[in-house]
């Protein structure tokens, strides 16, 4: 099942620190850093406010960094082949990036649908809102459409946690 989650540019730094317990009690994860925005240094101050073992922690998070969309599409094709539970962070980055040329990206966006509707377990997208190129967006909607699941979190609607995901049927966060 693949979880989508939308948010502003906090969500990759948010959602990591919410992952610190279950981290810190022995899961581990699969961060697919397609944003470029993974906050190690954040990560490290939750699990010392926590009395957590940061080096354990950080142990824990298998970081992968896709350049481009095909990259990414790669990397989601083989994550069961890695054990671990799969967090896709901000992959419309790379979708969206005006470098990547336009035929490029009208290829990438329905293969990265499809390997995100193939994966076997459950997986999050972070969905980080951010200015896309008009002629880009429909390609953008194309592979979130992908998903299972859509929750839109904002700091406005009060207190965040894993629950306001719907933790109770979503194993990755193992609430």
């Amino acid at each position: 099942m693949v979880h989508t989650v939308l948010g502003s540019s906090w969500l990759p730094s948010w959602f990591l620190s919410a992952l610190c317990p279950a981290l810190s009690r022995g899961m581990s994860v699969r961060w697919i850093d397609a944003g470029h925005d993974f906050d190690g240094p954040g990560l490290d101050r939750t699990a010392r406010y926590s009395g957590a073992d940061p080096r354990r922690v950080m142990g824990r998070v298998q970081l992968e960094r896709p350049s481009d969309p095909f990259q990414l599409e790669v990397l989601l094709r083989h994550a069961t082949l890695r054990g671990a539970p799969t967090v896709v962070s901000d992959p419309l980055a790379l979708l969206y990036d005006e470098r990547l040329p336009e035929e490029d990206a009208k290829r990438a966006a329905p293969r990265l649908a499809k390997a995100l509707k193939e994966l076997p377990a459950d997986c999050v997208v972070l969905s980080v809102s951010r200015h896309a190129p008009p002629s880009r967006l429909a390609l953008g909607e194309a592979v979130l459409a992908a998903s299972d699941r859509v929750v839109t979190l904002r700091e406005e609607d009060g207190p965040l946690s894993l629950a306001t995901l719907g933790c109770e049927d979503l194993t990755l966060a193992a609430c």
